[in-house]
């Protein structure tokens, strides 16, 4: 018999659970409450172990009284073992009937092949069976999409694997071009920072500026403050703060070391003309920018922040949840800072994984979100392609209206 849980029993059970993501606890609920949405954290126990449990959002739909119903990144559960889906699966459908509920929509946290850091599939590992047998139990299949924003969470990411790995493992396995960004970005004072509730319009600039350069739709302020609120201890928002006095304090330094080889290159009774022309070539780069640095202090002070991200740390994972970063800073590579930086966090706080989150199925230079792949497999993350989302309907007449509804709200939306 399905049982309603109770916070603790919920999270307890959340937090070890092999498919465990902060989708699936009680501050996600809290959270979507300020949406409209309606938390239900239920589960099947054997006395007082919970065997199966999922956090399900419902949502009234207006002018009639029914329910549509979604557990994001759910069920927990083992999906493997058909007995307990089955049971499980029957219960779900009778508690959404009894709360007036129309159908039911799951996005498992279910691997369904393994992919590469290329997104090539390796080896013959797939959960087709796991598939099957939710169709089987009355769920249609979505579908398996490509192209990010077609379902209502991410079904590839890019997932870095970091069990039994060190820093320096980590940062051996980086791409070269990456690793010269993470090298790089040490030499220019940058700073990470962890705000409270009292800087966080800083990072909402930071989202704004990102949203219009790269053209998605931006959350409201009210939003990153409610999820703060939500979470504790369990987010963190950070800004990358370049201190301009620290650059270009490195820049003199390497000005002086090229100016003092070219003097002594100079002295030598034998000269060579191009080690002095490499040295000119230095010297010129480093006072460009330190002009640059200058000029940057008089518009904008010595303290200036360049990028920013929003992390979740939620059982076995750290999940980059937001990144965003200023484009005219973007040479001083604060993302990669910023990502590198928790990637260590991760490690010394023994997580399993770092999530980047969210790409597409599309691993060609020509794909829209190419860049964001490769900025993420860059570190080493391997693709993760999920199973896809699945539709229960537990009521034919209301859910026929809710499609109609739907469309026409839709068609007038766009």
């Amino acid at each position: 018999m399905l049982e309603r849980l109770t916070e603790f029993e919920f999270d307890e059970f959340s937090k070890n659970h092999e498919q465990s993501t902060f989708f699936q606890c009680s501050k996600w609920g809290e959270l979507k409450k300020s949406n409209g949405w309606i938390p239900h954290m239920v589960g099947i126990k054997e006395g007082t172990e919970v065997k199966a449990a999922s956090l399900l959002l419902a949502k009234k739909i207006p002018v009639f009284n029914r329910y549509i119903f979604y557990a994001p990144r759910g069920f927990l559960i083992n999906y493997k073992n058909d007995e307990l889906l089955t049971r499980f699966v029957s219960e779900i459908k009778r508690y959404v009937k009894k709360c007036h509920g129309i159908f039911i929509k799951i996005n498992p946290y279910v691997i369904y092949q393994k992919r590469d850091i290329d997104g090539n599939i390796v080896g013959e590992y797939n959960n087709q069976k796991i598939i099957d047998k939710l169709i089987s139990l009355g769920f249609t299949h979505n579908g398996f999409t490509i192209n990010y924003g077609k379902d209502l969470e991410p079904r590839w990411l890019s997932v870095l694997d970091l069990k039994d790995k060190t820093e320096q493992d980590i940062l051996d396995n980086m791409r070269t071009k990456t690793r010269w960004g993470v090298n790089d970005s040490y030499k220019h004072g940058l700073k990470l920072i962890e705000i409270d509730e009292s800087r966080i319009e800083e990072f909402k600039k930071l989202m704004e500026h990102t949203s219009e350069r790269r053209g998605f739709i931006d959350r409201p302020l009210s939003y990153y403050k409610k999820m703060y609120e939500s979470f504790g201890k369990d987010i963190k928002i950070l800004l990358v703060e370049l201190d301009l006095r620290e650059n270009l304090k490195n820049l003199n330094t390497k000005l002086e070391v090229a100016t003092n080889k070219l003097t002594n290159e100079t002295k030598k009774e034998k000269p060579k003309q191009n080690i002095i022309n490499e040295y000119k070539s230095q010297i010129d780069a480093l006072n460009k920018k330190i002009e640059n640095d200058l000029e940057l202090s008089k518009k904008y002070g010595n303290n200036i922040v360049v990028a920013g991200g929003l992390f979740m740390l939620f059982g076995k994972q750290v999940i980059s949840l937001f990144g965003a970063s200023y484009r005219e800073f973007m040479k001083f590579n604060g993302q990669y800072f910023l990502n590198y930086e928790m990637i260590k966090y991760a490690i010394n706080n023994h997580y399993d994984a770092f999530n980047f989150f969210g790409i597409t199925g599309e691993f060609n230079e020509d794909s829209d979100m190419y860049g964001l792949f490769n900025f993420k497999r860059g570190f080493g993350a391997e693709v993760t392609e999920l199973i896809g989302e699945f539709d229960l309907v537990t009521d034919k007449f209301y859910n026929g209206i809710y499609k109609i509804m739907y469309k026409i709200y839709r068609k007038t939306k766009r």
